[in-house]
């Protein structure tokens, strides 16, 4: 986003400019009383136009729509996170969870596709499966650049401490030679609180799975193993890894010969990446101490093409569901005060 002069960001009210402290702004569109307000730069200052988002993100008391959604974390870095370097690793994520749903939309496509012909469906599976691999990882460095630029703007109060520059990949950090590091070793080797180096151990251990994989399939040159086409959605056998180690297939959703639903492995790998970036939120929180909110009383909300993809997510991982057993829904509890998207 341009750089924009605070005396016109006064012309928004929902802007508490007086307090923007040089943080970057997510998004200009709200959605206030009923009505959508898209302001754009131009030239000749901001001009609100008439028009509403068919895919981005807003502000807003509530959600327009019971599909939009909402994910603590970005609500986080769009109202107080959004420091200095964070608005470019901010956008690429956003764009990365639209592709999430995009991604998962595609597998239902293919499911539906494959009714009519499974005649090099497994292929087009495969494919997508490393793309979904690739995003994921994706997030993880984008989150990890995030962290680098939050901790390089802390100020210590106590200034006999040292502070040390965050690695800009999760793995630099994480990692130790394709080993786990432990709290201690993070706590001693990058001058971080021991909340900070307990999130890492807890995201660690899935990122590290992801990255192995990812890191296989991607540069390693070998696929995900075989794909069966099934008339209840894509399966593998029970001892494919990476997706034996999720924990996450019940056996009286088995098929013959050992097969699983691929679905339920999809979700978790969806999950658990949104689970760590929705971690280190709530984790940062309780150790630096952010101003205040760029929107007072509204929250940042994600319109796409796609939610439904992502809000049937967890419905998917809980109940093990093949894609002919539920199609995407909105769950009726959806609101403001609902679960992320996860």
């Amino acid at each position: 986003m341009p750089q924009i002069q605070l005396s016109e960001l006064a012309k928004i009210p929902q802007i508490d400019h007086t307090n923007l402290g040089g943080r970057g702004l997510a998004s200009l569109t709200f959605f206030v009383d009923g009505e959508w307000h898209l302001w754009v730069p131009t030239d000749a200052g901001l001009i609100r136009m008439k028009g509403w988002p068919a895919e981005g993100f807003y502000f807003a008391a509530q959600p327009e729509s019971e599909k939009d959604g909402y994910l603590h974390f970005l609500d986080f870095i769009a109202q107080i996170g959004n420091s200095q370097g964070v608005s470019r690793p901010m956008q690429g994520l956003m764009e990365d969870f639209f592709n999430l749903s995009g991604c998962l939309k595609k597998f239902d496509l293919l499911f539906e596709y494959s009714k009519k012909d499974r005649s090099g469906v497994s292929r087009l599976v495969i494919t997508e499966l490393e793309y979904l691999f690739t995003v994921c990882k994706s997030i993880f460095d984008l989150l990890q650049e995030v962290v680098a630029a939050q901790w390089q703007n802390i100020r210590l109060l106590d200034e006999t401490k040292r502070k040390r520059q965050l690695p800009e990949t999760f793995a630099a950090v994480a990692l130790e030679a394709n080993r786990l590091r432990t709290e201690e070793e993070l706590v001693a080797r990058f001058l971080v609180p021991k909340e900070l180096a307990a999130f890492y151990v807890r995201s660690g251990a899935f990122f590290q799975i992801l990255r192995t994989f990812r890191d296989k399939f991607v540069h390693g040159g070998n696929s995900p193993e075989l794909v069966f086409v099934t008339e209840r959605g894509f399966a593998v056998q029970a001892s494919t890894k990476p997706f034996s180690l999720f924990n996450i297939w019940n056996e009286e959703h088995r098929l013959p010969n050992d097969l699983c639903s691929l679905r339920p492995a999809i979700a978790y790998l969806v999950n658990e990446t949104l689970k760590a970036c929705e971690d280190y939120a709530s984790t940062i929180q309780t150790v630096i101490k952010f101003p205040p909110p760029i929107c007072p009383g509204l929250t940042f909300f994600m319109r796409g093409y796609f939610n439904e993809q992502l809000l049937m997510n967890d419905k998917v991982l809980r109940e093990c569901l093949w894609w002919e057993d539920a199609q995407p829904i909105i769950p009726p509890d959806l609101s403001r005060q609902a679960a992320p998207v996860r």
